[in-house]
């Protein structure tokens, strides 16, 4: 056990509007290079409002478009579909080409508005003014060279500050 990090336990006995208990903030680290050296980002991180976000984000995910296909009787898709006879159904088309741009598109959006929302910390034009709009946020973010692997580690970290380990997760049900 010996390197196990302890976790505080709080017991709640209230809540309170107003209050935000279920807020976690914590730093997320991503990798830099300049002229040959590595250097290590702090970058502090919140919680709070992602899952909202991913929430409205879902409602609006693009939806693939439905094909008319024949499905022949005693076949393993009509077995799959609980059909007994041969007929014609509509099936989504996750392969289309234009379905699979937009989705990809959708789901880039939804990660970067992770990061911004996740973000604990003001984004400046260069005159020094914070920046309100989110797409000029995202237009900021991107212009600054942030890489997907920089990118993933942010939304990953983000997820983190509230999402239990497999170990942690153990630990705490054998309460």
């Amino acid at each position: 056990m010996g390197n196990k990090e302890e976790v505080a336990v709080v017991r709640l006995n209230e809540l309170k509007e107003g209050e935000s208990p279920f807020e976690s903030r914590g730093v997320s680290f991503v990798k830099v290079t300049h002229n040959g050296k590595a250097k290590k980002l702090e970058i502090p991180i919140k919680s709070s409002g992602i899952s909202e976000l991913v929430d409205s984000f879902q409602k609006l995910a693009p939806q693939p478009p439905a094909k008319k296909c024949k499905v022949e009787a005693g076949s393993e898709l009509a077995r799959d579909l609980g059909i007994i006879t041969t007929q014609w159904v509509y099936l989504s088309d996750f392969t289309d080409e234009d379905y699979l741009k937009t989705k990809r598109k959708h789901d880039s959006n939804l990660g970067m508005k992770i990061v911004l929302c996740g973000l604990d910390l003001p984004m400046l034009d260069v005159n020094g003014n914070v920046i309100k709009d989110d797409e000029k946020k995202v237009e900021v973010l991107r212009a600054m060279g942030i890489t997907g692997e920089q990118f993933t580690q942010i939304v990953d970290d983000i997820s983190l500050l509230t999402k239990w380990e497999d170990s942690n997760e153990s630990d705490f049900l054998q309460r």
